[in-house]
């Protein structure tokens, strides 16, 4: 036990202690995406107030709950970066091709933002001034229930305080996934757990 997979080498277990990755300590664990950052901005997507269960853990890598597993995600001008702790499921290694489909989907990777800026940037003369201050700006495809929660939880607050009741509502009703470090992560509880049932 506590052997780190290496690229080709079969999955070993996770060591009981844990710790946030970053992308220079731990390359072989990391999968690229490649993404330009005009296509996506990690600071200013994952705090900008669509989803509330991201952290910048260390610099530049964002640490947060998707499809129900723990990631951290890094970016260089060309690549998205990620790496998932899979907790329970007991084997560490490079997110699965199965595994990325979640973080395609979750960005809507498959959308260009370069052909959509290029549109309404025609159309509206104010989005043309301001598209080139904030390139790689998009959509989160969250899921339906986390969203919906999320935003009724949004009413009449701000960005932090709705992070902090998020944060506190899957603490007391989600499954715990992994501990990093200090940090305990939940998932999103489900509509039975939120129910009482």
């Amino acid at each position: 036990m506590g052997r780190s997979q290496v690229e080709g080498s079969s999955p070993s277990l996770v060591p009981r202690s844990m710790g946030h990755r970053t992308l220079a300590a731990v390359p072989s664990l990391w999968a690229a995406i490649p993404c330009p950052r005009s296509e996506l901005r990690l600071d200013l997507v994952l705090a900008s107030g669509q989803s509330f269960r991201w952290r910048e853990q260390t610099p530049a890598h964002w640490s947060g709950v998707l499809a129900d597993q723990v990631w951290t995600l890094t970016q260089t001008e060309e690549q998205l970066y990620c790496t998932v702790y899979r907790g329970e499921k007991g084997w560490v290694g490079r997110p699965t091709p199965e595994e990325l489909k979640a973080v395609h989907q979750y960005f809507q990777l498959d959308v260009s933002l370069a052909q959509l800026y290029h549109h309404w940037s025609s159309v509206d003369p104010h989005f043309q001034e301001v598209a080139q201050k904030f390139q790689g700006v998009r959509l989160l495809q969250q899921e339906p229930v986390e969203c919906l929660f999320s935003f009724i939880c949004s009413s009449n607050n701000n960005i932090a305080r709705i992070t902090g009741i998020v944060e506190r509502l899957c603490q007391a009703f989600g499954p715990q996934l992994i501990q990093l470090d200090d940090v305990t992560y939940h998932g999103f509880p489900s509509l039975e757990a939120l129910a009482g049932e």
